[in-house]
């Protein structure tokens, strides 16, 4: 033992990148990002298992709801707003040391260093994961311990969120950081892991190489195609320097494969045809489960018959665009060092998408007799030299916020002009308007809201532009359907999993 975590456990604490120091926060533990694949098998066979009766004593009987005691997360009125009747849970893998964890080495508290956004579609036909990594360094809100303690609003490691305030804590960090309502929350720890892959009589991964990792206690034979019991399962996931380069990004592309890998087998036909198999799978996962108060039986199972029939070809689990910060940037922020910036623009537009679940609302068609046109500008102005005050004209929730992260993501800089209601909600439709010089910016920013009307400010500021959104306003980039980005490095759930190796 060194500091009260177990010393064959004590490498998984200290990831390595050649070039970077990355400092965690103290004894977080083996990665379980395969927790998303085990929460949706559940919900794709728990639709399967109403038929043989049993789902009401599962979903009730073992799945573990908590409150939130501290009110960590944001009240209704501050969160961002529910667009569609999609469903977006918050999938969290905790560390916890006691009772029947206590054998993975002590450690005090809690920590989460799986965050995973899982998000389904409002027709339930399709879903994505999107995994955040541990060292994204952001913008925590302020929150509450387990004691009562007030922990200040901060910036810090994402997972730092789970320590602070636990789980509550983390979702209102995710809904603040990415403008998405999150349904809610799921969290699990990995005391069940070995039962659950067990029970689906072992799962299929692919390793480029053959390999014996004393650490993790797992012995590779050959490289290939080969199923491992829950035992060997759990050292796979536990290895780190035997595939990859020992750091937690270089793990993740790994996990989202043996995700599918999961999702494929819960699914396969020698499951969903047998329902001891069903029960027994069911039964292990639910029992490592805890929910917010909120995701009762009802809910579980109307979600559950919701996606049972959905195609694995529709599932993918993708990261966050990330980078690691330049030199010039650590010089200027030390506390930069070894930690992982989010690529704001690429991310931005997979936030919103999800957002939108993939299709922008209706408006209706504008005339040319709707806008007041401005003069073309000469040359393309700098955004990052265009300030844009944004104002909410109607009484959506968040309307101005998402506008300006999005604006934001074009490199602008925007800010909300006021945090109440302009015009006390009734503005119908959106105007760009500008200050002294600032015709080409408006202009310019005109052309991101279709069918906004446009007119100089009486009392604006000298190059200043204002946007203020009507109930026309539907997002920037005007109507019509758009698919989620593709992100580098996406994984289906349908993938061959000998087609990519770690």
């Amino acid at each position: 033992m060194r500091s009260g975590v177990d010393y064959d456990l004590e490498y998984l604490e200290r990831p390595e990148i050649t070039g970077h120091e990355i400092p965690v926060v103290r004894g977080s533990g083996w990665k379980i990002a395969q927790w998303v694949s085990i929460t949706l098998a559940s919900l794709l066979v728990l639709g399967s298992l109403t038929a043989y009766g049993f789902y009401y004593k599962l979903v009730s009987g073992n799945i573990e709801q908590l409150g939130d005691e501290h009110g960590n997360l944001a009240k209704d009125k501050d969160r961002p707003d529910k667009l569609n009747s999609s469903v977006n849970i918050l999938i969290m893998g905790s560390d916890i040391r006691t009772g029947s964890n206590a054998k993975y080495g002590r450690v005090d508290g809690e920590r989460s260093d799986t965050t995973i956004l899982l998000h389904i579609s409002a027709g339930g036909e399709k879903a994505i994961g999107i995994s955040f990594p541990r060292d994204s360094w952001v913008s925590l809100p302020q929150c509450k311990s387990a004691s009562g303690q007030v922990i200040p609003a901060q910036h810090g490691m994402i997972n730092a969120a789970f320590a602070n305030g636990g789980p509550y804590c983390t979702w209102n960090t995710i809904e603040t950081l990415t403008q998405i309502r999150i349904d809610h929350f799921v969290k699990v720890d990995f005391s069940g892991f070995k039962g659950i892959v067990n029970a689906l009589g072992g799962v299929q991964v692919c390793s480029p190489k053959a390999f014996t990792d004393r650490k993790a206690k797992l012995v590779i034979p050959k490289a290939g195609l080969q199923t491992l019991n829950g035992e060997q399962a759990l050292g796979w996931v536990r290895t780190r320097y035997s595939l990859g380069d020992g750091s937690d990004l270089g793990r993740i592309q790994r996990q989202q494969q043996f995700m599918s890998a999961v999702i494929q087998k819960a699914t396969s036909k020698g499951v969903m045809t047998d329902p001891g198999k069903l029960l027994k799978f069911v039964n292990a996962a639910t029992k490592s489960l805890k929910t917010d108060k909120g995701f009762n039986s009802t809910e579980i199972l109307s979600l559950a018959t919701k996606v049972k029939d959905i195609d694995t070809k529709s599932i993918k689990f993708v990261t966050v665009p990330w980078y690691y910060p330049t030199p010039a940037e650590v010089s200027a922020n030390p506390s930069l060092s070894g930690r992982v910036l989010w690529k704001q623009e690429e991310a931005q537009k997979l936030f919103a998408s999800i957002r939108k679940d993939n299709t922008l609302p209706k408006t209706e068609k504008k005339t040319a007799a709707d806008t007041q046109p401005v003069s073309t500008p000469a040359k393309k102005v700098d955004p990052s030299t265009v300030t844009v005050k944004v104002y909410n004209g109607t009484n959506q929730q968040g309307l101005a916020g998402r506008a300006v992260a999005d604006l934001a993501a074009k490199k602008y800089l925007a800010a909300l002009g006021s945090t109440g209601v302009y015009k006390n909600g009734s503005l119908e439709k959106t105007t760009v308007a500008y200050g002294p010089g600032g015709e080409d910016a408006a202009a310019q920013v005109a052309k991101l809201v279709p069918g906004a009307t446009t007119e100089a400010a009486a009392d604006g500021q000298a190059g200043v532009v204002y946007l203020y959104l009507g109930a026309d306003y539907t997002g920037l980039g005007g109507n019509g359907t758009t698919s989620i980005p593709k992100v580098d490095g996406e994984i289906k759930a349908s993938d061959n999993i000998c087609k990519k190796t770690a």
